[in-house]
């Protein structure tokens, strides 16, 4: 059996951003929004989130030496995320961001559990950020497979 992950990007669109253009921006599209992306096949063990943001507490309109400096504090604590597969079955519970950050144990472990067999599934990732501070990062599907065409 062999573990392969698979990451779909969110709000990826913010990292081709200018930084002198941050200031005054109106975020406002990127707080809600939906992704979707075909998981490989083989059966999905888990998820998590990896953030792309600083981790100094600093309002998104603060700009530092050309990266995002948003604040993961404000970024994981008032995001629901929602994820589907592409007949609209829940394959989580609609849930706040932080449950999908990632716990210690490596790659293979720390991960929020899932439990579905993909045959080349198309999943969909919705978010709904409430405080006005966009996520901006990726989530990594963890899959067990026997066959790796990786």
């Amino acid at each position: 059996m062999k573990r392969i992950f698979k990451r779909i990007k969110v709000n990826k669109e913010l990292l081709k951003l200018d930084t002198n253009s941050f200031l005054g921006k109106d975020f406002s599209e990127y707080l809600i929004n939906e992704t979707s992306d075909t998981i490989p096949s083989g059966k999905v063990t888990g998820v998590y989130f990896i953030s792309y943001t600083s981790e100094s507490p600093i309002s998104p309109y603060d700009i530092g030496d050309n990266y995002l400096t948003f604040s993961p504090s404000t970024v994981l604590s008032h995001t629901n995320i929602t994820i589907k597969d592409s007949r609209g079955h829940l394959l989580t519970e609609p849930t706040d961001i932080q449950d999908y950050q990632h716990k210690s144990g490596g790659y293979g472990l720390g991960f929020k559990e899932l439990d579905f067999e993909s045959k080349n599934e198309v999943i969909f990732i919705a978010w709904e950020t409430l405080m006005g501070t966009p996520i901006l990062g990726e989530f990594v599907f963890v899959i067990e497979t026997d066959n790796c065409a990786c």
